[in-house]
């Protein structure tokens, strides 16, 4: 079974990847949100607030313990190792650990807010990604291979690790929800 087949390459160098998550694998999703959610409600949510570049209104890393035992862990490695395979390399991908962190994977919920930013900036790892879980409200991602791309509820975006990117200022009023992680090679 290729969950993946209908993956399409926003850019002709094959370098932005664009899947739709199947419905079921986004019922994790929405519980991964919930629970951020709860504890962005909390007086004591700034203990849990993912320092990240730029200024979004809240981050918080995706509850370890629901992760560890989705469908969705195993789903964003194999779309990593799908990425390599369409290139013709054969590569093992894992989630990137920070290792003695209180965050433990890469992986974390970004709340972004009117007036939130996210400026120009690359990651570490060897891919990552941004998985919508609200529309982006034609607020779109901007790499610097040109490509925009406004996302849409349920969409997945992979892309190397080092692709600067960024997020303008954020104008509208309705809460933009997006998720974001780092694979890295073994």
């Amino acid at each position: 079974m290729n969950i993946f087949k209908n993956s399409i390459f926003l850019d002709k160098e094959k370098t932005i990847l664009k899947h739709k998550i199947p419905n079921e694998l986004f019922k994790e999703i929405i519980i991964f949100v919930k629970k951020a959610q709860q504890k962005r409600k909390s007086k004591y949510s700034f203990l849990l607030n993912h320092l990240n570049s730029g200024k979004n209104d809240f981050q918080i890393s995706v509850d370890t313990d629901i992760f560890e035992k989705s469908f969705m862990f195993g789903y964003l490695i194999k779309l990593g190792e799908y990425y390599f395979n369409l290139k013709s390399n054969d590569r093992k991908i894992r989630m990137r650990r920070l290792n003695g962190h209180f965050d433990h994977y890469d992986f974390w919920i970004n709340f972004t807010e009117k007036d939130s930013i996210n400026p120009k900036h690359a990651h570490p790892g060897t891919l990552s990604g941004v998985i919508y879980y609200t529309d982006s409200y034609n607020h779109k991602t901007e790499f610097d291979n040109k490509i925009k791309y406004g996302g849409k509820s349920k969409e997945i975006l992979l892309f190397p690790s080092n692709l600067g990117h960024e997020v303008k200022k954020y104008k509208n009023n309705k809460t933009r929800i997006t998720l974001s992680f780092n694979l890295e090679l073994l």
